[in-house]
């Protein structure tokens, strides 16, 4: 682990984990298409495994960071931040966050393309583009760079 410690501006805190938490809704409803139990189910352990497991897996500790924010920088970091805001020598908690990628990009679109081909709503359109605009963004953010042009 290197010593320089993360700053987590409080707008990306904030900002960062609302967001997280809006794609775990829009994946929510796009499997309320299929099924409405499994939905629940599916919301239940998305939301427990980001701001409980992942949350916890990033934070071990405040030494390493400026201002504690008990690892919600951290999440936001890791999905919306740029390079500096990424703690990629956490290699643990980096497989849980391509888990969670999976979860909430791979899982819905599947199923919501498997609902498209029964019936396009605008409803429907509306979650594809909005799971797709967040998961470009979100993809993005881990090619950006740290430093000033």
């Amino acid at each position: 682990m290197s010593s320089a410690k993360f700053d987590f501006p409080r707008n990306l805190v904030v900002l960062g984990n609302l967001a997280i938490l809006g794609w775990i809704l829009l994946a929510f409803f796009t499997v309320r298409f299929v099924d409405q139990l499994f939905a629940w189910v599916f919301l239940l352990f998305t939301a427990t495994f980001v701001f409980l497991i992942l949350r916890r897996q990033g934070c071990s500790s405040c030494y390493y960071c400026k201002s504690c924010t008990s690892g919600f920088g951290r999440l936001a970091g890791w999905f919306f931040g740029t390079r500096q805001h990424k703690d990629v020598n956490n290699k643990g908690a980096l497989v849980l966050v391509g888990i969670v990628y999976f979860l909430l990009v791979a899982v819905p679109l599947w199923i919501l393309a498997g609902s498209l081909t029964q019936e396009v709503t605008a409803l429907k359109a509306v979650l594809l583009v909005g799971l797709l605009l967040l998961t470009v963004y979100s993809a993005f953010t881990w090619f950006q760079s740290s430093r000033p042009r």
